[in-house]
């Protein structure tokens, strides 16, 4: 099970910077992409199957649920505004914004 949660540890991160590379690609022109949609969602998914695996098995430490609690809210709302202003023409102003939540929501992880 540990080496299963470290995995899906990894394709979380990796979620998370496609995400923000999405968001790169497209800094001339903001507008949220494909990319930047999908890896938002993606590592959102998984971070809610990582929490799970953490609190259930004895191997991986319990998380911290006020963080879990926080996190997940953002990247809730982050997903909420990847995928509802998708469609807007560019510049779209809340790819900055979208790209600001992951920001937040990666230095959370680390500095917390």
């Amino acid at each position: 099970m540990e080496t299963l949660y470290t995995v899906l540890v990894w394709v979380h991160i990796a979620c998370w910077a496609a995400a923000l590379f999405g968001y790169l690609t497209s800094l001339q022109s903001p507008q949220i992409t494909p990319m930047m949609s999908h890896g938002v969602t993606a590592a959102f998914v998984l971070g809610v199957i990582l929490v799970g695996i953490a609190s259930a098995s004895d191997a991986v430490a319990d998380p911290n649920n006020a963080k879990v609690g926080v996190k997940l809210l953002i990247a809730f709302v982050a997903v909420g505004l990847a995928h509802g202003t998708r469609k807007r023409p560019a510049p779209n102003v809340f790819a900055h914004v979208v790209a600001a939540l992951i920001l937040v929501n990666v230095g959370l992880a680390y500095l917390w």
